[in-house]
């Protein structure tokens, strides 16, 4: 998530107790923010997104940049994690549940503890990779998940052509989804060759079996043009806007539509 912190010792004793309070605590809230189907525009999943309710005040990014920094980044990606599968047993049935990890917390045994542990099905739940450190070894992130992804959990690639990892990761783990990076979107409707790259890549996912989504689409022009070069779904403010309010998730139930 962004660019590596460097902290000096006065700011790492800071940030390990900040830690320990929130560990203590566990003052983090999930809001998850509709993901919807763009040919019928009825919603189909959701992206949980961490926030952060304690002090100091930090941007969720920065949370963690810091922790890990200090050692502690995949012990709060796990916190999340946990934040997140409790909150969404309170949506919709029909939802899936894209929830964002690092390569190395899909190595970490906590993974499959903290799922058989939630009352979520694993075929409701899709682990987005982030890029929060590099893959070593596809052989053993993809055994890692295998058990997991038997049961039914599956596999998306965030902020695909965003850099050659991403695509990379995609070439090496075959997942049942891509997400578009919003950059593509942005600029969608007024640069022809990002226009021909999403085309590109509806084909590509096509070929290979997955769903693409695209992030980020914010105007009526975007949501045209990318529901017209075939993407699958769709993910931005134009379409809902996160929240952490359950009387708002109750809302996306089949059937409903674009509110």
């Amino acid at each position: 998530m962004g660019l590596k912190f460097q902290a000096s010792d006065q700011e790492v004793f800071e940030i390990e107790a900040h830690l320990e309070r929130l560990f203590a605590t566990r003052t983090l809230v999930t809001a998850f923010q509709p993901i919807r189907d763009l040919a019928s525009v009825e919603v189909v999943g959701v992206e949980a997104l961490t926030r952060f309710v304690c002090s100091p005040l930090r941007s969720p990014d920065q949370w963690f940049r810091e922790a890990e920094a200090v050692g502690r980044g995949t012990d709060l990606e796990f916190l999340a994690l946990e934040t997140a599968l409790r909150a969404a047993a309170d949506l919709p049935e029909h939802l899936y549940v894209g929830v964002n990890l690092s390569p190395r917390a899909c190595l970490d045994p906590r993974l499959s503890e903290a799922i058989r542990r939630s009352r979520m099905k694993p075929r409701r739940i899709v682990v987005e990779l982030t890029e929060h450190s590099v893959v070593a070894n596809y052989a053993d992130l993809m055994a890692a998940l295998a058990s997991l992804r038997e049961d039914g959990l599956r596999l998306a690639i965030d902020d695909a052509c965003n850099g050659f990892s991403s695509l990379r990761h995609v070439a090496m783990l075959s997942p049942e989804m891509i997400k578009l990076d919003r950059t593509i979107s942005a600029g969608i409707d007024t640069n022809p060759n990002l226009r021909a790259l999403c085309a590109a890549m509806v084909s590509f996912a096509t070929e290979i079996g997955s769903r693409l989504v695209a992030e980020g689409i914010e105007t009526e022009a975007q949501l045209a043009l990318v529901t017209g070069l075939g993407v699958h779904a769709g993910q931005g403010y134009l379409l809902g806007h996160p929240s952490v309010r359950p009387e708002d998730w109750t809302q996306w139930k089949e059937g409903w539509g674009r509110t």
